[in-house]
């Protein structure tokens, strides 16, 4: 009888996996898939650098979005913030010399806090806001550099290897990925985030200052971003950009809605964004290896992105969610 129990409880935990994070099946049928069709090269040491750079690159410009979208809400300005902080770095590195890194978490901190400003008190839509930010932050990184990539010299560090086939960007990103989940997870922020994201308004009836915790939302993912900015300007090249690609906004998006926070909000976070994160590099190396052209892998991405929108929008609309 007890063998029997035990072997029902283990079959309810696998099933309550497979619903709360059906993201790891998809995972383990990624690799299986990619392992039997390019087993030397999928499993090699080479890809495994490779997966964990991309994963180090989608990680860290997610979770600062992955944190506003808790409460339904969007925030895109993240690529602006690294653009905008790289040309800033090059400015003033002859200037103060490495303390001008610090420019990255204080330009995402300024950034978040207009941005939920203007958000919460002109009652303007996050999308459209954080984009007019993203795309005026690009102007300005194309005006202050002159139009072309500036490398910024003695920030080596970054990217130095520590340890053999593991980027060293990957080791910079642990702690500010652990200081994410523990806001979201450990503290009294992720309960009034989530709350706000299930019931705005029943967030408000209850006396909870909404538009004060919106605010504090925008200002931890915009220092999130710039912190993380730190680390993906070594890790990107160590120059300031001025190219926009529109694949640095939506692949980041993607992960995060794949990982199972929904852009409705109400529940997820960076938790379940590593998750995401994890489950796109795998399928972008596993389609890299492939013969595919790279305009069919974005067409791939793509419809990844439609398909988790739609998965994430019906599993919403099951809680009793309105998402419209």
């Amino acid at each position: 009888m007890n063998h029997s129990n035990t072997k029902r409880s283990g079959l309810r935990s696998t099933w309550e996996a497979v619903k709360n994070y059906p993201v790891i099946f998809i995972v383990v049928g990624l690799v299986a898939i990619f392992s039997a069709l390019y087993t030397k090269r999928f499993l090699s040491p080479v890809n495994f650098s490779a997966t964990l750079r991309q994963f180090v690159t989608l990680m860290l410009f997610s979770i600062g979005p992955s944190i506003v979208m808790l409460l339904g809400s969007m925030d895109l300005s993240f690529i602006g913030v690294w653009m905008l902080g790289s040309v800033l770095l090059w400015i003033l590195t002859p200037v103060i010399g490495p303390l001008s890194l610090l420019v990255f978490p204080l330009l995402g901190l300024a950034t978040g806090f207009i941005a939920g400003v203007v958000h919460t008190k002109g009652r303007i839509p996050s999308f459209i806001l954080t984009l007019a930010i993203l795309i005026t932050y690009w102007g300005l990184t194309v005006v202050l550099s002159g139009g072309y990539p500036r490398p910024v010299k003695g920030y080596d560090f970054i990217t130095a290897p520590v340890l053999p086939r593991v980027p060293t960007p990957f080791l910079w990103s642990i702690p500010i990925i652990i200081a994410s989940i523990i806001v979201v997870l450990r503290t009294r922020l992720g309960t009034y985030f989530w709350a706000i994201g299930s019931n705005e308004e029943g967030t408000r009836l209850a006396g909870i200052d909404v538009d004060r915790y919106k605010i504090i939302a925008f200002m931890l993912s915009g220092t999130f971003t710039g912190i993380g900015s730190i680390i993906l300007f070594g890790h990107l090249g160590g120059s300031a950009p001025v190219e926009f690609n529109m694949n640095n906004v939506v692949r980041p998006l993607v992960a995060i809605i794949l990982g199972g926070t929904p852009m409705a909000g109400g529940s997820g976070g960076p938790h379940r964004t590593i998750l995401g994160v994890f489950t796109f590099s795998i399928l972008y190396r596993g389609l890299y290896l492939s013969p595919l052209r790279p305009e069919i892998i974005d067409v791939v991405v793509g419809i990844v992105l439609i398909l988790s929108v739609i998965i994430n929008s019906r599993g919403t609309r099951m809680k009793g969610v309105d998402i419209s």
